[in-house]
Order: C-alpha cells, then sequence, then structure tokens
C-alpha cells in the first residue's frame, strides 16, 4: 500500500468505549502471553501487548461481563497513517489471577538476570606486586644487562654443580642407557668371541654365537637355552631373565 501525504493521520483515541462490536477472532489468553506483556497493576487500567501490532492496547469492560482491547490503530498517534488494527475489539480472557501474574512476573524476572551477563572487575594488585610491576616497567635494557651480569657468576656455579655426576658406585636397580649403536655392540661382542676362541685355538668359524647379557654380561650356551631360560629383547638389546625383568612388560620383547 502506497503511503503519501494525503492519507488521514491516527489520533489519540479513548481508552474506554461504548461500542458492543465483538471482533470474531479467537480471544486472547493471558496465559500464553508473556508476564511483561501484561500490566495488572491497576486492574481498572489494565493493559496489554496487542498480539499484531505490538503496542500497549488498554483493556475496556473491565468492570462488565465482555473484556476486549479498546479500538486501535497499528501506527503512533498523530504521525502513522489511521490504519485500523485487527485485534481491535478483540476479546482478553482472564484465565489467570493476578496473584499468579506476579508470581509469574518474578519468577520471568530472576530468570532474566541470571542470564544477563555480570561485570568482572579485575582483582586489585597487593603493594608488593604493584612495586614490583612499576619498577620492572621503569627499567631500561642497560639496567637490565646490569642485573644479569650481576648473577650471571652465581647461574654458571649452578649449572656447573648440575653437570657433575655423584661420586661412587652406579645403581645397579636402574636399567641402563645405549652408549653405542646396536650394531657396532653387536660387532665389538662377536670380534671379542672370535678372538676368545682363536686364542683357544678353535677356528672362527666353528665358533657358537652365544648370546650375551648387555646389562651383567651373562653369557648361554646358545639361543635356544636363552629363550629357555626368559631372556628378552629390551630397547633392541639382550638381556637375561633378572636383568629384564627390572623393565616394564611393554618394553620386553621375544629372544
Amino acid at each position: 500500500m502506497t503511503m503519501t501525504s494525503a492519507m488521514p493521520k491516527a489520533r489519540e483515541r479513548k481508552s474506554r468505549t461504548r461500542t458492543k462490536h465483538v471482533s470474531q477472532l479467537p480471544a486472547i489468553r493471558l496465559t500464553r502471553l508473556l508476564p511483561s506483556h501484561i500490566d495488572l497493576m491497576e486492574p481498572l487500567t489494565a493493559a496489554i501487548v496487542c498480539v499484531d501490532c505490538k503496542t500497549w492496547c488498554p483493556i475496556t469492560g473491565m468492570l462488565g461481563r465482555v473484556q476486549k482491547l479498546v479500538p486501535h490503530h497499528t501506527g503512533k498517534a498523530g504521525e502513522a497513517a489511521a490504519i485500523r488494527c485487527r485485534s481491535s475489539n478483540r476479546r482478553v480472557e482472564f484465565d489467570m489471577t493476578i496473584p499468579e501474574w506476579r508470581q509469574a512476573l518474578t519468577d520471568a524476572t530472576t530468570e532474566a538476570s541470571s542470564r544477563t551477563a555480570t561485570t568482572v572487575l579485575p582483582k586489585a594488585f597487593s603493594p608488593q606486586t604493584d612495586r614490583t610491576l612499576r619498577a620492572r616497567a621503569e627499567r631500561t635494557p642497560a639496567g637490565r644487562m646490569a642485573d644479569w651480569k650481576a648473577v650471571q657468576v652465581q647461574v654458571s656455579d649452578t649449572d656447573a654443580a648440575r653437570k657433575k655426576l655423584p661420586h661412587g658406585a652406579r645403581p645397579s636397580d636402574g636399567p641402563q642407557l645405549p652408549l653405542k649403536p646396536e650394531h657396532l655392540e653387536r660387532h665389538d661382542r662377536r670380534q671379542a668371541e672370535l678372538g676368545r676362541h682363536a686364542r683357544n685355538g678353535r677356528p672362527a668359524e666353528e665358533a657358537p654365537v652365544q648370546p650375551e647379557c648387555a646389562n651383567c654380561g651373562t653369557t648361554e650356551l646358545n639361543v635356544v637355552r636363552a629363550a629357555a631360560a626368559g631372556w628378552r629383547q629390551v630397547l633392541r638389546r639382550t638381556h637375561c631373565g633378572r636383568c629384564a625383568s627390572r623393565f616394564p612388560a611393554w618394553m620386553r620383547t621375544q629372544f
């Protein structure tokens, strides 16, 4: 619908009318409206928000048998076009009492306040923290360099002390870390075995391969006897049953 300047403007209407006309639309039930869209503070001047034009409208006939909305326009009086709202003279069904409405309004207000974000105020610094932050902000690169040089000697002594190993024998219960690659250690063990058999006058090709524990140095006659005795592979190294039991089960594999 085209709006022109020649169209009539909505004028203020009386809050109470004497017409007996009632709209054919279904009655508005208060229980289906938001508690904030109902005003029953003064029962004789009750008002609700119109479900069509979303404006506050008085309810007429509060002392009569039929309560209905007063005739009203969709726009603001004196400014918008004089277009009658379709909910004019529409019946209002009071299916709730005033105490029930007050309780519903209180519950709605409490729920809305709980959803409102609260302002989180920053925690105040203690005097000591405030002095530390102020001093840090006032420091210059030259001052920080001077502070570092003052403690550099103590830091160097602490690092040197950390690198020192404790005196005494190595604990026998802790697992050893490999110091050389596995293939080099296997080669060294093979060469030592061949040299031992060569000194005994036995040919090198006939020298049996005897497994040796990488931790305690215990040897076994052959691989079959070692597997039967509980030898296991841990970190790709051969360990006897006693040494292998010190490692977790998920690290031990079949020999």
